[in-house]
């Protein structure tokens, strides 16, 4: 397999930025902070936006798959209310925000953590 090539950036950090997060972490190797803290984040926004998808999927009984069919169907009740077209837009958002930090996400522990 091939290496992948890197690039690699500096980052300048206010002095105190520097010293909370080695102080908060314990770790000096601000590389294996700043991903632990992205990795936090990431995963943290996941989780959120599950349970706001959660939300939608009991107000309407379905999954957004189901919900959409349903939608291109001419099946879903009042279907341009603005309730129900706001609620499209929102959960649509969602899901495919999910997806695409999902694969962020499995890009990241994929990329052989040290």
């Amino acid at each position: 397999m091939a290496n992948k090539e890197q690039t690699m950036k500096s980052l300048l950090l206010d002095k105190y930025i520097y010293e909370a997060l080695v102080s908060s972490t314990g770790e000096s190797n601000l590389e294996k902070v700043i991903e632990d803290l992205l990795l936090e984040a990431l995963e943290s926004k996941v989780e959120r936006y599950g349970r706001e998808i959660l939300k939608f999927e009991q107000k309407y009984g379905m999954s957004f798959n189901e919900f959409d069919k349903s939608w291109i169907a001419g099946q879903t009740e009042e279907r341009h209310s603005y309730e129900v077209e706001s609620d499209f837009i929102d959960w649509e958002m969602l899901e495919m925000e999910k997806k695409e930090l999902i694969v962020t996400l499995a890009t990241l522990k994929g990329k052989g953590r040290k």
